[in-house]
């Protein structure tokens, strides 16, 4: 059953129960009814609600491993479960999100008066590394072409070019994994040769980007092997400009997960994938290697979209910071 099929069915079994009537047992069952109230401003997508789902469940049988319910767990029994996650050796970032979840999970608990404190409120992750070290995750634009002639091995063109197209917009123009999901054919201006991107959030920041010609005559090239003899799955009015190609869903809008497995694919393909490395490392190489060539923090910013240009200044410190480590290894020591 689908998130939205599932959200679908116990708002149906909610809405007959008065909020004196939900058990314990009945929450932890039905919980993404209720946590779909408190994420997102009380509208999360069919994905966020997926993921928040996939961490509660993961919490859920951490504590029914334990012989613990859910909803009888203490701050300190929380901590415990924090050190769980770092001893399972998970980065700061993903037990960041992970306790997000469950925060979300004791605040719709609170509201449905079935606990009087949140115990996560306090329990937070560990911080994130913010030196140059941490910044270190990029490709250069030897290992992207690398990873461009795994792609150019596939024999059918719509995959082959969809997988290409996927590169260049994280690589190249600098796009989240969330943006390229959420991209419609509809956002496409052809006389301007730009792309209105829908960005992170429930509702999405939308703006234009300018895509290199490359980029352009790939998705050109992409839009042309789409194939023809299967309909495409419409999103409501929008057309997905981003296709699955798995049988579950052929031809409707490829998820997160299906991006990342392709991109994953390929860094296995050519040795590059390495623990810890997601999807947003290309993001991460589009700003990286922009600046070295570059040396613009401002057109950096601009391509990245960032708000704050504290955090574009990490690029020029990384590359300080790499160009630093490899003159010492040049210079020769007494």
């Amino acid at each position: 059953m689908s998130i939205s099929n599932l959200t679908t069915t116990t708002n149906t079994l909610a809405q007959t129960l008065d909020v004196h009537q939900i058990t314990p047992e009945y929450f932890i069952r039905h919980y993404a009814e209720f946590i779909s109230r408190v994420i997102a401003k009380g509208n999360p997508s069919e994905d966020t609600m997926r993921h928040y789902c996939n961490q509660i469940d993961f919490f859920v049988r951490w504590c029914l491993s334990h012989e613990r319910s859910p909803l009888a767990m203490n701050e300190y029994q929380i901590i415990m479960y924090r050190e769980f996650l770092l001893n399972r050796q998970y980065k700061a970032e993903s037990i960041q999100i992970m306790l997000a979840a469950v925060r979300a999970f004791y605040a719709a608990a609170k509201k449905v008066e079935l606990i009087k404190v949140n115990p996560a409120t306090n329990v937070e992750a560990p911080y994130a590394s913010n030196n140059g070290e941490s910044m270190l995750h990029f490709y250069t634009l030897q290992q992207m072409n690398e990873i461009v002639h795994v792609f150019d091995e596939d024999t059918d063109s719509f995959t082959r070019t969809r997988n290409k197209l996927i590169l260049y917009l994280m690589g190249v123009e600098g796009l989240r994994n969330i943006e390229i999901h959420r991209a419609c054919v509809e956002d496409i201006n052809w006389e301007a040769t730009a792309i209105l991107i829908r960005g992170k959030g429930a509702k999405g920041r939308t703006e234009f980007i300018y895509p290199c010609k490359e980029t352009f005559e790939l998705l050109e090239a992409y839009l042309k092997a789409i194939p023809t003899n299967h309909k495409i799955k419409k999103d409501g009015v929008l057309t997905p400009l981003i296709l699955s190609s798995s049988n579950r869903n052929f031809m409707g809008r490829i998820s997160r997960n299906g991006i990342r497995s392709i991109m994953n694919n390929a860094l296995e393909a050519c040795n590059l994938k390495h623990p810890g490395y997601s999807c947003h490392v290309f993001r991460h190489s589009c700003g990286t290697n922009l600046y070295k060539e570059t040396k613009d923090l401002r057109l950096v910013q601009d391509i990245l979209r960032h708000r704050d240009p504290k955090v574009t200044a990490r690029y020029a410190h990384l590359t300080d910071h790499l160009t630093k480590r490899y003159t010492s290894k040049l210079v020769p020591h007494d």
